[in-house]
């Protein structure tokens, strides 16, 4: 999440500003004594009547409100008042990380009142950014009432306890690395580092979740939400964005492009296309501006390699392959693939468990060649189990074979899941392999039909 948070330095600047701006810093105290630092910034010039709509930007975990000063330079390039603030806990703000939980979901709201009571920004027009965990922090917010007229979230959850421990086993790679982002900021992670890297009481790391995710409340959001979701993202798969693409009342967006958490980068070589649909959207709900983003398709995937994109006018139609996987052994390999594919949708691997002993986690983890497709993990037992598999848009071309390896962790290259030198033994029957795929892939290449 840092390097998520540190690249948005870089997501923008693409961009040549349109007007100048000033900007300025200060330090604003919340109701129980935490000073938050904050940058705002405002175009140049006398404020429109009711003054400049205003957009706040959310960084990342680990990162501070320097982390998006390029994104608010955007933005206040195209006439908007920004305002960047450094979460608690984070930068130079005092007080503790606290999870995109319900003091920093306070902290929000107070500098979104404060905000759109300046004197030359609107009261009426103010709109959210807020990238992976500024993102949570964005959901969170809206679900909790903070009257935003408009937002946006880049690579971030709506469900934190799926997107970290899907059927009650932690992704551990991905955990620990959030762990040591903040741990030495937030004795809340530092209490819970241990179970939660290691899966350790999943009753506890739902109730520390469920405060912080806002799941249960995107069917009562009427706010227009435009999600950026990465094609591959480790830590927040494309499934987490489709919770709020179906789930949210209001009018919604969703592109699902070549951004995100390891192993994706930022910026994509997509970021210019971002940042015009960031800026639009803004334009239109908080500026008014008919400029056809809200009628346009609602769903968007970018093409694995080019500048192909396309777009739906709802989910995306799919279909089931299914591979058997012959063998008994922890590697099993498919026949070849007479078609390309591209996958989209919760895959399962159907797997029988003839015996086990010790054997705390068992991982799955699909490639292609070497490089990785898909993976999940279950908490073992004797008899026939699923592993539901994470959702993210993989091109696997014609003549592939698809191979999937069992083990107590990721198979490499693939760092989600880590042992923890705990394996015990573990024999396996048949599996088979039920992978969801687009009914068309959006990449094409040479060969590829």
């Amino acid at each position: 999440m840092k390097r998520v948070a540190a690249a948005a330095l870089v997501l923008f600047v693409w961009a040549t500003p349109a007007q100048a701006f000033t900007k300025q810093g200060g330090v604003r105290t919340m109701a129980d004594g935490t000073s938050l630092a904050y940058d705002l910034y405002e175009p140049a010039g006398s404020a429109p009547a009711g003054g400049w709509p205003g957009v706040v930007a959310l960084h990342g975990l680990g990162g501070s409100k320097d982390d998006v000063a390029s994104v608010a330079e955007v933005f206040v390039s195209h006439g908007y008042a920004v305002l960047a603030y450094s979460a608690r806990g984070s930068g130079t703000s005092t007080g503790d990380v606290e999870l995109a939980g319900p003091k920093e979901v306070s902290d929000e709201a107070a500098l979104e009142q404060w905000f759109a009571g300046l004197p030359d920004v609107s009261d009426t027009n103010v709109g959210a950014w807020g990238i992976s965990y500024g993102g949570g922090e964005v959901w969170n917010g809206l679900a909790a009432g903070v009257p935003y007229k408009a937002a946006e979230v880049v690579a971030t959850w709506t469900d934190l306890y799926s997107a970290l421990w899907p059927q009650d086993v932690a992704r551990s790679g991905v955990v620990a690395g959030l762990v040591g982002a903040v741990a030495g900021r937030s004795p809340l992670v530092s209490a819970n580092a241990a179970n939660a890297i290691r899966s350790l009481d999943p009753a506890a790391l739902r109730a520390l979740a469920a405060p912080r995710s806002a799941y249960a409340h995107l069917p009562r959001i009427t706010t227009p939400v435009y999600m950026f979701q990465g094609r591959i993202d480790w830590t927040f798969d494309v499934g987490q964005a489709l919770n709020g693409f179906t789930r949210v009342a209001g009018p919604r967006k969703l592109y699902i492009g070549r951004f995100g958490h390891s192993p994706a980068t930022f910026p994509g070589p997509d970021a210019g296309y971002v940042a015009d649909q960031s800026v639009a959207w803004f334009d239109h709900w908080l500026k008014g501006e008919p400029n056809g983003i809200d009628t346009a398709p609602p769903l968007t995937i970018a093409a694995a390699t080019g500048a192909g994109r396309t777009s739906f006018a709802g989910l995306p139609p799919t279909r089931a392959l299914r591979l058997s996987l012959h063998g008994t052994g922890v590697r099993r390999t498919t026949a070849v693939l007479q078609r390309p594919l591209e996958t989209f949708g919760t895959s399962t691997i159907q797997v029988r468990v003839r015996s086990l002993a010790h054997y705390p986690r068992l991982v799955a983890t699909v490639l292609a060649g070497g490089t990785p497709v898909t993976h999940g993990a279950i908490v073992p037992r004797a008899g026939r189990q699923t592993i539901r598999l994470a959702n993210y848009v993989v091109y696997v071309a014609k003549g592939s074979r698809l191979s999937v390896a069992f083990g107590p962790s990721s198979a490499p290259p693939d760092l989600s899941y880590l042992g923890f030198g705990d394996r015990g033994s573990i024999s396996l029957g048949t599996a088979e392999l039920a992978l969801h795929v687009l009914s068309k892939p959006v990449t094409h290449t040479r060969g590829s039909k």
